[in-house]
């Protein structure tokens, strides 16, 4: 049957495309405009008519052929596409890589040279911005097929539109506050290390501040606390091994940073409503 963005919220899938106002999941609630979205997953947004006013390090104007692209742990304006008609994508680093960190992952350049301080709205040449609604559209095929979707199709076609993302020329610098950069590059150290032993105190470390400073600058601009980034990633690399591989639960567990697999069990149970391995039935039945 046809997926739904509720599938890729709870894991299921690597990716949701598609008409804009469709990638709002059934349960989520209206935000008021002014108040400020923070998600654990990126975020491309190509308005094809008219203009989009948002907020994300500012206030921003994405024009007919823009786009403006969001990384995980950014903050931005609840609502995109009041004035406009567009494309909206969102994907979890789990789609392409066990993290954003991985030295084989240069597809992720676009988002990284955001939060290294660029600016978030890219001007691709007509041809180039021909070529991403056409994998955008591919995507939302995919996704609304009948006889069900399929994850390896959605993560080549991920690819596809992440080359051409890369493809465009890199926007300039634009002023940061220093409370967001701070939070930025804290998600960012956590990404990379959240399977390690890591805590606010070692993030704090590595960052060379205090942990609460890091710890106020983080809930501040994310509405998330370290330790709940560090638990998004552990379970972001969970869900991917339960979806990709065949390997037990305890293994999991372990190699995501828990060496107490009944713990393990109990944070998964929390986040996801299921335990691992019912997660796992869920996704492929014919295997149960």
């Amino acid at each position: 049957m046809a997926s739904s963005p509720d599938d890729f919220q709870q894991g299921r899938l690597p990716l949701w495309a598609g008409n804009l106002r469709t990638m709002v999941p059934t349960h989520a609630p209206r935000r008021p405009k002014h108040v400020h979205a923070v998600h654990s997953y990126a975020v491309v947004i190509l308005v094809t008519r008219g203009q989009s006013r948002a907020q994300h390090a500012g206030a921003l104007l994405v024009r007919a052929g823009e786009i403006h692209i969001i990384p995980p742990g950014d903050p931005h304006g609840g609502r995109h596409m009041d004035d406009a008609e567009g494309w909206g994508l969102m994907f979890r680093p789990d789609a392409l890589t066990a993290g954003w960190e991985d030295p084989t992952a240069p597809l992720l350049g676009p988002f990284t040279r955001v939060r290294s301080g660029c600016h978030p709205i890219l001007q691709p040449l007509p041809a180039q911005r021909a070529r991403m609604e056409h994998w955008l559209q591919l995507m939302q095929d995919e996704l609304m097929r009948a006889e069900g979707t399929s994850p390896a199709a959605l993560t080549s076609l991920l690819r596809l539109l992440l080359i051409d993302l890369e493809r465009v020329a890199a926007p300039g610098p634009v002023a940061v506050p220093a409370a967001l950069g701070l939070a930025r590059a804290a998600v960012e150290f956590i990404e990379a290390h959240a399977l390690e032993a890591l805590s606010l105190a070692g993030v704090a470390r590595a960052l060379g501040r205090s942990s609460a400073h890091v710890a106020a600058a983080v809930r501040r601009e994310t509405g998330q606390t370290v330790g709940e980034w560090i638990l998004e990633c552990r379970m972001a690399e969970a869900r991917r091994r339960l979806r990709a591989t065949d390997e037990h639960v305890d293994i999991i567990a372990e190699r995501v940073g828990y060496g107490d697999v009944t713990h393990f069990i109990r944070l998964f149970r929390r986040v996801h409503g299921a335990t691992p391995a019912a997660w796992r039935r869920r996704l492929h039945p014919h295997n149960a």
